[in-house]
């Protein structure tokens, strides 16, 4: 009776049955687009956390220029056998029509060898794995929306009279189907609206989304497997001094005082969206993605008037209105330490898949009519590399207990760089790396350049700090040497987080600066790290025996701890600097920003 009520009660809450069981085995079948392993990692990513305890595997098997009839990695049958009905699937999703319409106005000839082509398809699959469950994609548009049509009418409505044809068969072959080309194009239409030049760069070239694309494609699949909107919710009566209605999720050692405080272990993960992209938030924004697929609620009610700041396990997450927490905040486009769980999640689903994209595509297809020894021994040896990322996928996966509180008041961040001058700041003028005088404030950044070649230097807060968080955005051009110092002496003796963006270099490490015996920390920066792009950096130190933690674009990369205090006299307060280091390490005209300096002081 207890499992029957759990059963109703996931119906009630989620909708219909999401289609993806435990034990399932899914192949994404299709052409380029899927060849380009977005849309299919979004969805794979999406199972792997929103369901943690489900054992399902994934393969993509995409490959571009691919018809009804195959393409470029053998004709239909081979491409099935070899790539699809090799990995005993229980689901297949099948994306073609993109190459099949010729990119042409709609021709009754070329279309009856789609739709001939894709009812042998469905029939072959079917008779070779018996109780398949097959998902016919719709194909995703040709972007005749954000740029004019090449002739009338357009491609895309060539793609939507093949999707018309997907829609019937699928009734009557009792298919799944996905609609990855109207619902796109409508977001199109509106993020045009908001943005007519940015939207360009969602379908760059009007066949292969980008990311942001491919991210809204993946919803439309999702959907229709039935997937739940829900990752939690949360609701909280602070003047009652009671925790309310839960959803997936479990909340224990709720305190009321001046702050609200709870102990929340989600049974669930957020997909990691990186609104921090402006081409993704563009899309998200034109989108029902959020409200749809990723509802992490926190409502709070009874909260005095005014504002308040969220904490999770001590970082500060934003500040809301208590009018707002009581409507409700949905915490999944926020960075939380669930949103970088879940993006350490999505890193596994990118490097495994690859892995097996190699093994496929460099290996098994090219070489399979060499009669090479050694290839059991290769292909296996990349079936163990692929086996050992998804179980880190899933050891990433597993939800953990974290600490909310929610503080009366703004922010705590202040901010201490302006934006116009370089009040407040000052050149170390004995620092050993120089005194460069290649300071200047442009576009609302600090620039730093050495003034002379190998002539370096600090430029130094005119305050001392203690116990802080910093929050600063970073853009170097590679080739350059440079830090941020943490409790910095006029001369430059501090902690420091390398900033050393060159060959051998890292971001995010912990170094001693002029300190003897400091054992440094080399973090992995590299998949949290946007090239060519603004990033966000926020370094916390505390303690007199110093701790620093580092998150570099809302993802912990470092949480070092030294032995003793290394400072000169043994310092627990400095300045905060940012550098231009001396000699070589830096090329000529070269400059490292920062940008949106803020930090929050510590107890």
């Amino acid at each position: 009776m207890r499992l029957a009520l759990v059963f109703s009660l996931s119906l009630c809450l989620f909708g219909q049955e999401f289609q993806i069981k435990d034990g399932d085995r899914v192949v994404f079948f299709g052409d380029s687009i899927t060849d380009q392993r977005l849309y299919t990692t979004f969805a794979e990513t999406f199972v792997v956390t929103r369901f943690p305890n489900r054992n399902v595997t994934f393969t993509h098997s995409g490959w571009g220029g691919d018809r009804v009839t195959g393409g470029a990695g053998g004709g239909i049958r081979e491409r099935l056998s070899r790539d699809v009905l090799a990995y005993k699937p229980t689901i297949v999703t099948v994306m073609l029509g993109m190459n099949d319409g010729r990119y042409r106005t709609f021709d009754q000839q070329i279309f009856s060898i789609y739709s001939s082509g894709y009812r042998q398809l469905v029939q072959t699959l079917k008779k070779e794995a018996p109780g398949i469950r097959i998902t016919a994609i719709q194909p995703s548009p040709y972007d005749d929306v954000t740029r004019a049509p090449g002739f009338p009418g357009g491609y895309n409505a060539t793609l939507l009279r093949y999707a018309d044809f997907l829609k019937e068969l699928s009734a009557k072959e009792s298919l799944i189907l996905a609609d990855l080309n109207r619902p796109v194009a409508e977001m199109l239409k509106r993020a045009k609206a908001a943005d007519a030049e940015l939207s360009t760069k969602i379908l760059p070239d009007r066949v292969h989304p980008g990311a942001s694309g491919h991210l809204i494609m993946a919803a439309s699949l999702l959907k229709a497997w039935n997937a739940p909107a829900m990752v939690s919710s949360v609701e909280i009566d602070a003047a009652g001094k009671r925790v309310g209605r839960t959803g997936n999720t479990a909340v224990t050692q709720a305190a009321f005082g001046r702050a609200v405080a709870w102990t929340q272990k989600d049974d669930a993960l957020p997909m990691p969206v990186d609104m921090s992209d402006p081409v993704m938030s563009l899309a998200v924004r034109s989108s029902d993605f959020q409200e749809a697929l990723n509802r992490q609620m926190v409502k709070v009610s009874g909260l005095a008037a005014g504002n308040h700041t969220l904490l999770i396990d001590g970082e500060e997450m934003g500040t809301w209105t208590a009018a707002q927490l009581a409507a409700g905040v949905n915490l999944s486009a926020v960075r939380t330490p669930m949103w970088a769980q879940a993006w350490q999640v999505h890193q596994y689903t990118l490097k495994h898949t690859a892995i097996h994209n190699a093994r496929w595509r460099n290996l098994q297809v090219p070489l399979e009519k060499e009669p090479l020894d050694a290839m059991a021994l290769a292909t296996s040896g990349l079936d163990a590399v692929d086996n050992e990322l998804i179980a880190k996928q899933r050891r990433a996966a597993q939800p953990m207990p974290h600490r909310f509180e929610l503080i009366p008041g703004d922010t705590q961040f202040q901010t201490i760089f302006n934006g116009s001058d370089l009040s407040g700041w000052h050149i170390s003028k004995v620092n050993h790396h120089g005194e460069t005088q290649g300071w200047k404030v442009e576009r609302g950044a600090i620039t730093g350049t050495q003034d002379k070649p190998g002539h370096g230097g600090i430029l130094l807060t005119d305050r001392k700090y203690k116990n802080f968080e910093i929050s600063i955005e970073v853009s170097p051009d590679y080739g350059n040497d440079s830090g941020l110092f943490l409790r910095a002496s006029e001369k430059g003796e501090a902690y420091q987080v390398l900033l050393d963006y060159l060959d051998g270099g890292t971001v995010g490490g912990v170094y001693g600066e002029r300190l003897q015996n400091v054992k440094g920390f080399i973090p992995n920066w590299q998949d949290a790290w946007k090239r060519g792009d603004w990033n966000q950096l926020r370094a916390r130190i505390e303690g007199d025996v110093p701790r620093i933690q580092v998150w570099m674009n809302g993802i912990k990369i470092t949480d070092w701890r030294d032995t003793e205090n290394h400072l000169p006299g043994g310092a627990t307060e400095g300045m905060i600097a940012v550098q231009v280091h001396g000699g070589n390490r830096w090329i000529p005209g070269g400059k490292h920003r920062f940008r949106n300096i803020q930090i929050r002081e510590l107890p």
